[in-house]
């Protein structure tokens, strides 16, 4: 998995770049040679949503996810649990349902074209959601397994080194 891992997060910094990239190399062209690129702004919108998709991913293997713990923390400890645990196992429902709804919606879309480039807008966009869900579900058994459920205390465990982080 930590290859995995490590490839993801190297897809993700890749994906910045390209985007970074061709957005650069679009304005030096356009304000410089004053020759717009045609096909630039395709390009960064299909990219962008895969590093969207891939982040989202990552966000959620790293449980970095924007959550509001309040009426969590009020809960007696059992029942958050309870609650914690359900919550993985319907988000990583969640993304099983991605995952086959997604291959169905990918597999109807196979004549598809990109509006310029032209090409198989199935694989170039909308295979971003059923792949990028496979890992989520990938994350969401590895934590399921475990018996990483609690959102809150990874919080708790981390505010101490924050705190020295801010100090120090």
């Amino acid at each position: 998995m930590a290859r995995i891992n490590q490839f993801i997060d190297f897809l993700a910094w890749a994906l910045l770049g390209i985007i970074v990239s061709i957005s650069l190399l679009a304005v030096f062209f356009r304000y410089v040679i004053n020759d717009s690129l045609y096909w630039s702004d395709e390009m960064v919108r299909y990219l962008f949503v895969w590093l969207t998709m891939v982040g989202s991913v990552i966000v959620f293997r790293d449980r970095q996810h924007i959550r509001v713990v309040y009426f969590l923390s009020l809960l007696p400890e059992k029942l958050r649990h309870v609650l914690e645990r359900v919550s993985l196992v319907l988000t990583t429902l969640f993304f099983l349902s991605m995952v086959v709804l997604g291959s169905l919606w990918v597999f109807e879309t196979r004549a598809s074209l990109t509006s310029t480039l032209q090409w198989p807008l199935n694989w170039f966009f909308y295979a971003s959601l059923p792949l990028t869900s496979l890992l989520g579900v990938l994350y969401g058994i590895r934590r399921l397994v475990r018996g990483e459920f609690g959102e809150l205390e990874q919080m708790e465990a981390m505010e101490p080194h924050d705190h020295e982080e801010a100090t120090g």
